[in-house]
C-alpha cells in the first residue's frame, strides 16, 4: 500500500490526522531523491518511529483481518504496554458484526 501526502486516512481522528498529514507532507519536500513522492507503508513507520524513539514509544502497523483495514497501535518501548490503537480493534469487530447482521458480507449463496 502506498500513501503519499495527498492521501486520506480512513478514520478521522482529531488532531493525529491533521499532524500526521503534515508530517508526511513536510517529510516528502524535505527528503531529496523523494520530492513529493509516495512511500510505503513500512518506510512511513521507520519515519515515524524514529521521531517517537525520543518519547519512548513506537508504532505497530497490523491488518484487521475481518474488515481488511490496517491498525496503527502506539506502544510504550519499555513496557510494551499499548497506549492506543487507530482505529481500535474493539471498533473494528464492532462494525463487522454490525454488517454481518445486515448482510454487507455474504458467504453462502441463496
Amino acid at each position: 500500500m502506498k500513501v503519499g501526502p495527498n492521501s486520506s486516512f480512513p478514520f478521522q481522528v482529531p488532531g493525529i490526522n491533521d499532524n500526521l498529514t503534515s508530517a508526511i507532507s513536510s517529510q516528502s519536500e524535505q527528503v531529496s531523491g523523494k520530492n513529493k513522492e509516495e512511500y510505503t507503508v513500512p518506510e512511513l513507520m521507520d519515519k515515524l518511529n524514529k521521531k517517537l524513539s525520543d518519547m519512548g514509544t513506537h508504532i505497530q502497523v497490523k491488518l484487521h483481518e475481518k474488515t481488511n483495514t490496517i491498525m496503527v497501535t502506539v506502544v510504550e518501548n519499555e513496557t510494551n504496554k499499548v497506549i492506543r490503537e487507530i482505529p481500535p480493534e474493539k471498533l473494528l469487530d464492532m462494525v463487522y458484526n454490525m454488517c454481518l447482521q445486515v448482510g454487507v458480507f455474504v458467504d453462502e449463496k441463496m
